[in-house]
């Protein structure tokens, strides 16, 4: 059986979801519900679900959170969002995400069922695909190099580096040259992530997808059937992204400290957030960056982004259900150590102390 997830705070919304559901034609399962974020982590990580039906307006880790955290621990995991606001932020996190559906409260019962038929046949699917696969197609090393490249190229394509982007695709090339075993269904793989990659690019610096892929849509309804064509249009792709991103530096007069501010209220969680990813995602350097907001918030950078994560994991200790690491990690900080030592110097306790009251 599929198993399912539930997640909303109101009860009532649950309930028409279980009523309108053919849970038994899909061979589904409702495994739990749950009324908020918090619950939802608690049963995916006992239960580990196939969908999960999830609300975006909830008190503690919101639906948005919620998305995020699923797709970036779980993302085997199908994602169906029923909501009542038509947000972009909330449909922006939904596209990160990789959300399967998008449905409009009040829940139509025909859309919900198509949803979960959609997301039904994607979980049999990749179950027969995880059966039929080669060992070529998931080999270690051919692993490592596409890990491997895509962090170089995101580097490059975070700093604009043109020169760089092109010589690291030229050198992935290469180096899948020399891999034994390139068939379709590999090449086609390296070709989804290349793409994929660009687009999480794009989409998290607030860029209109369409911008770049549509000056480019010839190429982009191209297949590629050979490695050098797949590589050729990326490049073409990064060529344009890295352009268009340096006219807006450009056209870009000066720093909206508010804009700043309202990103860094909606992604302090991020590990890797700081002055420095602030100030090139703005087109600012850091001293500007770090004397203006000062001089508005009366506060630095980095005593921003702690205050907020710490008061986030003051509200996520008083709910005392959550692991203390696992805390640290959904406030931004990987090292549990390093956390205590922050979270004793901002609140003159522990959280262990803080918990216990």
């Amino acid at each position: 059986m599929i198993k399912v997830l539930i997640v909303d705070d109101e009860k009532w919304t649950r309930e028409t979801i279980k009523e309108f559901g053919h849970w038994e034609q899909y061979g589904i399962q409702i495994m739990g519900e749950a009324a908020d974020g918090q619950e939802a982590l608690s049963f995916i990580e006992q239960m580990s679900p196939d969908i999960v039906i999830t609300d975006m307006k909830m008190p503690g880790i919101d639906g948005r959170e919620l998305l995020r955290i699923v797709a970036e621990r779980y993302p085997q995991i199908k994602l169906i969002v029923a909501s009542g606001y038509d947000d972009f932020n909330y449909m922006r996190q939904a596209i990160l995400s990789k959300v399967n559906e998008y449905l409009l409260k009040p829940i139509n019962a025909r859309e919900l069922n198509l949803a979960l038929e959609k997301c039904t046949n994607e979980v049999k699917n990749e179950l027969r695909f995880q059966l039929k696969k080669s060992l070529s197609f998931v080999s270690k090393d051919l692993s490592a190099v596409i890990l491997e490249y895509k962090k170089t190229i995101t580097s490059f394509l975070d700093e604009l580096n043109l020169e760089g982007f092109e010589n690291s695709m030229q050198r992935f090339s290469s180096v899948l040259q020399k891999v034994e075993g390139l068939d379709t269904s590999v090449l086609a793989k390296i070709e989804h992530e290349i793409l994929l990659l660009l687009e999480e690019q794009i989409i998290k610096n607030n860029c209109d997808v369409l911008v770049v892929f549509e000056q480019n849509k010839d190429l982009m309804n191209e297949s590629g059937h050979t490695l050098d064509s797949i590589i050729k249009k990326h490049m073409v792709l990064g060529k344009s992204y890295i352009e268009y991103m340096l006219h807006l530096k450009k056209k870009k007069s000066r720093v909206d400290l508010e804009e700043i501010k309202e990103y860094m209220d909606r992604n302090f969680t991020d590990s890797h957030l700081s002055l420095e990813v602030l100030a090139n995602k703005f087109f600012v350097s850091k001293e500007y960056l770090s004397k203006a907001f000062k001089s508005m918030y009366q506060c630095n950078i980095t005593e921003y982004i702690v205050g907020r994560r710490m008061e986030q994991a003051r509200k996520l200790l008083e709910d005392n259900e959550l692991q203390i690491k696992s805390i640290a990690a959904m406030v931004g900080y990987e090292d549990v150590t390093y956390f205590y030592r922050v979270f004793k110097k901002y609140f003159k306790i522990s959280p262990g102390e803080m918990r216990q009251g």
